[in-house]
C-alpha cells in the first residue's frame, strides 16, 4: 500500500506543478470525437496545500484560451485499437487547441473511457496518540487502507482520499496541523485492466 501511496503522491506532485505554472490542457478522448480544451489558471494558495492532499474546489479560477474537436480515428467502444491513429488524432487537436490559446502547453490531463473500470472504497485508521496530525500520519492512515485483491492483470488508476476524519470530526480535506488521537480516511480508488 505504500507504493500506491507514493506513486498517487507522486501523480499530485504533477498535477501541482502543472497548475503552478498556470497553463494546462483537458483532454477527453472518446470514440466519437477527441477535444482537447486549454486552460488559464490563477490565483490558487498553494501554502495550505503542499503536497496536494485536499480539495482543489474554490481555490482557483481559471480562463479558457483555447478549444478543438476532431473526429475520433483508432478509438472503438471506449478502447484504442489503432494506436498510431488515436496519436495523429491527438496531436492535431492538441496543436489546434495550442494554436487558438497562442501558447504551448506542457502538462494534459486525460479522460478516457474503456480499460474495464472497477470501483473501490477503502477505509483505514492509526491511532496518533493525541500529537498534531503529520504528514507522516496523512502517509500512514492512506497506506493503512485495506486493498482488496484486485488481480494481477489489473492497474490501479486513481486512489484519492475522499474524506479525512480526526477523532470525533469527520469531512475534513486536510487534517494536517490538528490535534487529536485517531485519524481516519474514506479513500476511492479505480482500477482499470
Amino acid at each position: 500500500m505504500m507504493d500506491l501511496y507514493q506513486s498517487q503522491r507522486a501523480m499530485r506532485q504533477m498535477r501541482k506543478a502543472a497548475l503552478q505554472k498556470g497553463v494546462i490542457a483537458i483532454l477527453d478522448v472518446g470514440s466519437t470525437k477527441i477535444a482537447c480544451l486549454v486552460l488559464r489558471f490563477d490565483g490558487i494558495d498553494w501554502e495550505g496545500n503542499s503536497d496536494g492532499v485536499g480539495s482543489l474546489a474554490g481555490q482557483s479560477g481559471f480562463r479558457v484560451l483555447g478549444a478543438a474537436t476532431t473526429q475520433s480515428r483508432g478509438v472503438s467502444f471506449g478502447e484504442i485499437d489503432a494506436m498510431r491513429e488515436t496519436e495523429r488524432a491527438i496531436r492535431t487537436v492538441l496543436q489546434s487547441a495550442q494554436k487558438m490559446a497562442n501558447t504551448p502547453v506542457y502538462h494534459v490531463i486525460v479522460s478516457m473511457a474503456g480499460g474495464n473500470p472497477r470501483s473501490y472504497g477503502l477505509a483505514g485508521s492509526v491511532d496518533i496518540g493525541g500529537g498534531q496530525v503529520s504528514e507522516e500520519d496523512v502517509a500512514r492512515v492512506l497506506s493503512s487502507c485495506d486493498v482488496p485483491d484486485f488481480g494481477e492483470a489489473r492497474e490501479v488508476l486513481h486512489a484519492q482520499p475522499v474524506n479525512f476524519a480526526l477523532d470525533n470530526r469527520s469531512g475534513l480535506s486536510d487534517p494536517r496541523g490538528q490535534v487529536g488521537q485517531k485519524l481516519s480516511t474514506d479513500m476511492h480508488m479505480i482500477t482499470v485492466d
